[in-house]
C-alpha cells in the first residue's frame, strides 16, 4: 500500500503518539502486520518484541507500575490473543493501567452473530473472552473511529479505578484508507493516572464521621494501599503521613509508598507482614484504611477477627469492594484515596493524645524485629550448609542504590523480597500480587528497565519461576539490558512443598526432583544467554557476592543455592491440630510462635481462642522467643 494512504492502522499508530506512548511491547503476528508496518514507519514509537504474548503484558505492566503512565501491549489473532489473556487479568486484579491491541479477522467474520468455533482461519470472539475481566472489551466497527477508540480506552484504563482495556482491530479496518486525515484529529489531553471525579460531599461527612471517632481513639492506626498511586506522589505522601502522625502501616502493593525509615512508617501488615505490625493492627481500636481492598493476605483467614477490637474506616474508589465489609464496626466509604487523604490531613491535630500508643508501636518493632524473625527458616545445624534466602535479601537492601528498582517473580522472590527489603528514597519495589503468577518477574523487570534505562533494575525470581518465561532471558541479551537476575534454587516449588508437608503427610507431587518436576543448570543458561554468573553456595560469602553481582556490568545472574525447605517465616498459618480439624490463629500469633507470656505482654487484650487451642497440641511447633 502506498505510503500516502493514511489507513486504520496509521490512526492506532497516531493515536498512541498523541498519547504519548513511546513504547508498545509485542509480537509480530498475520493479525497485526498493518499496524506494525505502521509504528515502525512513523518512527514515533518504539516497538520491543519479546518471545511469548504473556511477556509483552507483563512487560507493559512493569513500564505502568514504575511510571503511572499507560503500559500497552500489541498482539496478534488465535494464539497470540489467548497467550495474552494471563496479563490482562493480573493487570485488572491490581488496577495496573494497560491497554491491549489486539488482531483479529476481517469484520465479515466478526460480527457478533457469528456462532462458528472459528473465524476466519483462526480467529475468535477474543471481545467476549476478555469483556469480563477488563473495564472494557471493544471491537472496532469503523476505521474512521479507530483514533477516538484508542483514546478513549487509554482514558478508560486510566482513570481511578485504573486496570485494562482491549480493542480488537479486524484486519480489514487495520489497512482500510480513512474517509478524513489524521491531522484534523483534535488534540488529545494529557492523561494522568487518577480520578476526575469530585467526591466533596462524600469526604465532608465521612471525615466529619473520622474526627470524632479520632477524639475517642487511643490507638488509631493509618493502613495505606496501591490506591494511593491514583493522584498522588511519593513526596507528598511523606509530608502527609508526618502531618497526620498517626502509626502508618503499608499493604504489600503500597510498600514503596512511604519510606522505610519514615518515623511514622510501622511495617508490613498481612498474613507474610512483619510480626510487630500485626501486632500494631490487631492492638488498634481505631484502622483508616485508605486505598487497600483489604484482601485475605491483609487480613487474614477469618475478617471477624481483623483489628477485632477496633472500628475500621475503608476507604476505597470501587463501590463493588465495599460490600464486602458488612456489620457496625466497618464504615465504607467510596471516594478517591488520594482525595480522602488529603483532606485527612487538613483536619489538623483532631487525635487524642497517643503518644503512650507510638511508644508502644516502637516497643514492638523492638522487641520484634525484622531481621531477627527469619533466622529459624534453616534448621539450626544446616544454616552453614545452605544460604538463607533472606539474609541474601537483606544483604542486596543494605548495598542497593537510591534509585533501584526492585521486581519480584512468585514464591521465594515474592515472600524474602517484599518481606525483606527496606524501600526509600526513589526506590521502586513491584509485583504481580492479585494473580501470583509465576513467570512474571523477568518480562515485567524488562519493562522496568525499558521505562527507567538509567536505573539499576534487581529482579527476584527463583528457579521453579524462571521456567515459566524463560525464553525472555533472549530479549534481555538482544537489547543488552542491564538487569541483575537472581535466582534462588530450591529444587522445585518451595512454596507449594510447604502447603504439601502441612496438609498432605509430606507427600511431595508434581513439586521437586523427585516428585517430577527439575530445572536446569543456571550456571551453563547463564552462559548461553549472554549473561555474567555469580554463584552462592556459602553464608559467609554473601556480602561479598552481593557486591559482585550488583557490581558486575551488563546482564547479570546470581544463583543462590538455597535449603531445599526452607521456611517463609514469619507468617500466619493454618495447621493440622491432632484430630485432623484446621487451627488458623489471629494475624497477630505468627509462626514460629512466640511463648505465651510474650504475646499476652504485647496485647492490650485477651488471647485469642485459637491461639490457645494451638498451643495445647503437642509437637505441632516449637515456641520460639521473637525478641533477639
Amino acid at each position: 500500500m502506498s505510503e500516502s494512504v493514511v489507513t486504520g492502522a496509521d490512526a492506532v499508530a497516531a493515536a498512541l503518539e498523541e498519547l504519548g506512548v513511546d513504547i508498545v511491547f509485542g509480537i509480530t503476528g498475520a493479525g497485526n502486520l498493518a499496524i506494525c508496518d505502521a509504528i515502525y514507519r512513523r518512527g514515533a514509537t518504539r516497538l520491543i518484541f519479546v518471545h511469548h504474548e504473556q511477556a509483552a503484558l507483563m512487560a507493559a505492566q512493569g513500564l505502568a507500575r514504575t511510571t503511572g503512565r499507560l503500559g500497552v501491549a500489541l498482539v496478534t489473532t488465535g494464539g497470540g490473543s489467548t497467550n495474552a489473556l494471563t496479563g490482562i487479568v493480573g493487570a485488572q486484579m491490581d488496577s495496573v493501567p494497560l491497554l491491549v491491541l489486539s488482531g483479529n479477522e476481517s469484520s465479515i467474520h466478526t460480527s457478533t452473530d457469528n456462532e462458528l468455533r472459528i473465524w476466519g482461519v483462526q480467529g475468535f470472539d477474543s471481545r467476549q473472552v476478555f469483556a469480563p475481566v477488563t473495564k472494557a472489551a471493544h471491537r472496532a466497527r469503523n476505521a474512521d473511529q479507530i483514533r477516538d477508540l484508542v483514546v478513549n480506552s487509554a482514558r478508560t484504563a486510566l482513570e481511578a479505578r485504573a486496570g485494562a482495556v482491549t480493542i480488537d482491530i479486524p484486519m480489514d479496518l487495520q489497512r482500510k484508507p480513512l474517509s478524513t486525515t489524521l491531522a484534523g484529529s483534535p488534540a488529545v489531553p494529557v492523561l494522568d493516572l487518577g480520578s476526575s471525579v469530585d467526591y466533596g460531599d462524600v469526604l465532608d461527612s465521612s471525615l466529619d464521621r473520622l474526627t470524632a471517632a479520632l477524639r475517642r481513639s487511643m490507638r488509631p492506626v493509618l493502613l495505606l494501599g496501591n490506591g494511593l498511586r491514583n493522584g498522588m506522589d511519593r513526596p507528598e505522601i511523606r509530608s502527609l503521613v508526618a502531618d497526620i502522625g498517626i502509626p502508618t502501616l503499608l499493604s504489600w502493593s503500597a510498600i514503596d509508598l512511604l519510606d522505610s525509615s519514615h518515623a511514622m512508617n510501622f511495617g508490613r501488615s498481612g498474613i507474610y507482614g512483619d510480626r510487630y505490625s500485626n501486632m500494631i493492627v490487631q492492638n488498634a481500636d481505631l484502622v483508616i484504611a485508605i486505598g487497600s481492598r483489604l484482601a485475605i493476605p491483609q487480613l487474614s483467614y477469618d475478617p471477624a477477627d481483623f483489628a477485632r477490637d477496633a472500628q475500621v474506616f475503608v476507604v476505597d474508589v470501587d463501590g463493588k469492594e465495599l460490600e464486602k465489609f458488612v456489620g457496625d464496626r466497618w464504615v465504607r466509604v467510596q471516594a478517591d484515596a488520594a482525595q480522602f487523604l488529603e483532606q485527612f490531613a487538613k483536619l489538623g491535630p483532631v487525635a487524642a493524645d497517643i503518644d503512650t500508643w507510638v511508644r508502644k508501636c516502637e516497643q514492638l518493632r523492638t522487641d520484634f524485629p525484622r531481621r531477627a524473625q527469619t533466622t529459624e527458616a534453616i534448621p539450626a545445624a544446616q544454616r552453614d550448609q545452605f544460604v538463607n534466602s533472606y539474609d541474601v535479601v537483606y544483604e542486596i537492601s543494605d548495598q542497593a542504590g537510591s534509585d533501584d528498582i526492585f521486581v519480584t517473580d512468585m514464591g521465594t522472590g515474592l515472600l524474602s523480597g517484599f518481606y525483606g527489603l527496606d524501600v526509600n528514597e526513589d526506590q521502586r519495589l513491584v509485583t504481580s500480587l492479585g494473580l501470583g503468577e509465576m513467570g512474571y518477574g523477568l518480562p515485567a523487570a524488562v519493562g522496568a528497565q525499558f521505562a527507567h534505562p538509567e536505573a539499576r533494575v534487581v529482579c527476584l525470581n527463583a528457579d521453579g519461576g524462571m521456567m515459566l518465561n524463560l525464553q525472555e532471558l533472549q530479549t534481555v541479551a538482544h537489547h543488552k539490558l542491564p538487569i541483575k537476575l537472581v535466582v534462588f534454587s530450591n529444587d522445585g516449588y518451595l512454596m507449594i512443598k510447604h502447603s504439601q508437608r502441612n496438609l498432605f503427610d509430606g507427600r511431595y507431587v508434581g513439586s521437586d526432583l523427585d516428585s517430577g518436576v527439575s530445572c536446569p543448570d543456571f550456571s551453563k543458561l547463564a552462559d548461553t544467554f549472554g549473561f555474567s554468573y555469580v554463584g552462592l553456595s556459602e553464608q559467609g560469602d554473601i556480602s561479598a557476592k552481593v557486591a559482585e553481582f550488583l557490581a558486575t556490568d551488563g546482564p547479570v545472574l546470581l544463583e543462590v543455592f538455597m535449603h531445599p525447605e526452607q521456611l517463609f517465616i514469619p507468617r500466619v498459618g493454618t495447621l493440622k491440630g491432632e484430630n485432623g480439624t484446621l487451627i488458623s490463629p489471629p494475624l497477630e500469633d505468627m509462626i514460629p510462635l512466640v511463648s505465651e507470656a510474650e504475646l499476652s505482654a504485647a496485647m492490650s487484650g485477651a488471647l485469642h481462642p485459637e491461639s490457645t487451642r494451638i498451643r495445647s497440641v503437642p509437637g505441632v511447633l516449637p515456641v520460639q522467643g521473637g525478641k533477639s
